[in-house]
């Protein structure tokens, strides 16, 4: 005896609750080509001249920044291609898409602050693109935008950490695309989130693990089909997972071992850890945990409980990247950016006033957390008194 099933039955399940766009084309802002460059180019400016000032004032000395460890590290290698060991010199890539990148920008440590400053105006218009598409009223937009790129720690990371600045760029665009995909039903823009990901993971070692973390997010965040979510995860960690997986079997034909093309021993640092320990119980640990806690507050009033689960494993993926020594020194205020950009992304489209309003709120919180941020720790405080002329 056969039985007969509907073809509304068999795809029931995969009909998305939420739709993007009836057309599967959203606006781009500005509308015009010429006009998004040069919106682009003018909030690079602001940060390329913060640091014109910074290698005036200091006459070049961009020694303990990130950028300079990034820049040395490239000329040791250019000057010794071709010699020694080919799985150290791509571990010492690693990680290879910002070293790469880095060795076709000219001017060393100051290039890269140029470069960074480029891709902090790319990652400022396409959030502000972002928010606009979701139907973000103006004010709230202008609010957001001013919380992330109007503060020390972003304009510090812009123009002083390349690797950074790039990985929190892809990190930021890939977690907006994430929730088109698992929210909004965009299938194109669950593959560019994983590509994405991916190279975040590839761009800045400290975000290694918070790219896997974005998987995880995929399954906690709003399902447009909630019986996929495993499957929006494999396909959001999948880039990540295969190209890891490709440096760890290179690693073990040349018989170095999986971790090899890693830069970095991904060993457990005991003093490290006291030393984070000690952070943790500062004035400065108290600051560094204040977006997390917000975040969570937040999440939890506006029954989004999984958004605060993200902010945790977030949190928790920078603090073991820097006790496993992944770290780049000079890097300060990167969590901070991390939650700004989980937040900017996952916070629901306004549908009330008091929602407005709460959303503003935290925002406007998080930006004078910002400023406590670059007074508690001391790099960034250093690096302010640096620009004002007082060191």
């Amino acid at each position: 005896m056969t039985s007969r099933v509907s073809t509304t039955t068999v795809f029931e399940r995969d009909t998305p609750l939420f739709r993007e766009s009836t057309s599967g084309r959203l606006e781009k802002f500005p509308r015009n080509a010429w006009a998004r460059w040069g919106l682009r180019l003018l909030i690079a400016a602001f940060y390329a001249a913060v640091a014109v000032w910074f290698h005036l004032v200091t006459t070049g000395g961009w020694e303990g920044t990130a950028n300079a460890a990034l820049a040395d590290r490239v000329s040791t290698l250019l000057s010794g291609a071709g010699s020694g060991d080919g799985v150290a010199v791509i571990g010492a890539l690693y990680p290879p898409l910002s070293s790469l990148i880095a060795m076709l920008v000219p001017g060393g440590a100051f290039g890269l602050a140029i470069a960074g400053s480029l891709a902090a105006g790319l990652m400022l218009q396409l959030v502000v693109q972002s928010m606009r598409r979701r139907g973000f009223p103006t004010f709230v937009r202008l609010v957001f935008i001013l919380t992330l790129g109007a503060t020390p720690v972003f304009a510090y990371i812009a123009t002083t950490n390349f690797e950074a600045i790039l990985g929190l760029m892809f990190f930021g665009l890939g977690m907006i695309d994430l929730v088109r995909f698992v929210t909004w039903a965009n299938t194109q823009a669950g593959f560019r989130a994983g590509i994405l990901f991916a190279c975040a993971a590839f761009s800045d070692s400290t975000v290694t693990f918070s790219a896997l973390v974005a998987a995880i997010a995929g399954t906690l965040i709003i399902q447009s089909r909630p019986g996929a979510r495993l499957a929006n995860a494999y396909v959001v960690a999948f880039p990540t997972l295969t190209l890891f997986g490709s440096l760890s079997l290179l690693g073990v034909a040349f018989g170095a071992g999986p971790l090899a093309m890693l830069r970095g021993d991904l060993s457990w640092h005991p003093e490290r850890f006291e030393a984070m320990i000690a952070f943790f119980a500062s004035p400065a640990g108290v600051v560094y945990f204040a977006p997390l806690l917000l975040l969570v507050v937040t999440s939890f009033a506006l029954r989004f409980p999984g958004t605060a689960l993200i902010a945790v494993l977030l949190t928790a993926s920078t603090l073991l990247a820097f006790v496993l020594g992944l770290t780049p020194p000079g890097t300060a205020g990167i969590n901070y950016t991390l939650m700004l950009l989980l937040a900017i992304a996952i916070v629901p489209t306004l549908t009330t006033l008091a929602h407005t309003l709460l959303t503003c709120a935290v925002s406007i919180v998080l930006w004078a957390v910002g400023w406590l941020t670059t007074l508690q720790w001391r790099t960034l405080a250093d690096w302010v008194i640096t620009l004002g002329g007082l060191s």
